[in-house]
């Protein structure tokens, strides 16, 4: 079972001007999520997400502590939105098309950590 050093934070891009909800994810949530990133990660270049609007629903920022992201071979700070993973390598982004559905695993398992009233309201349906 993960501890809570060794779990993954993944911030939802809501509110402008406000701390974001954030959930959890450790054990098989962050092994899956792992998988998704390698799927995507590395495979399908592609152009920087659409940037993000006030008060608008902008994807997920996701840390991962050091020795989790070693062994799921992930980034440490990655963001997903649009349908893009953006990985902040150095000082030059990368941008991947999110060809494992990325973003539908965390908007489903935000949904599934008692987010969904707040991505409803920001327009974002359960996948």
């Amino acid at each position: 079972m993960a501890t809570r050093n060794d779990a993954i934070s993944v911030a939802l891009g809501i509110f402008s001007g406000r701390p974001n909800p954030e959930i959890t994810l450790a054990g098989a949530s962050a092994e899956e999520l792992g998988r998704l990133v390698n799927t995507a990660i590395g495979k399908e270049p592609t152009h920087p997400p659409p940037p993000a609007r006030l008060g608008s629903y902008y994807g997920f920022v996701i840390r991962v502590p050091r020795e989790t992201a070693a062994r799921l071979s992930v980034p440490s700070e990655f963001s997903v939105y649009g349908g893009v993973i953006t990985e902040a390598a150095g000082q030059q982004p990368k941008y991947w098309r999110d060809i494992a559905n990325v973003e539908r695993f965390l908007i489903d398992q935000s949904y599934k950590e008692g987010q969904g009233e707040l991505l409803e309201k920001v327009g974002v349906r359960k996948p």
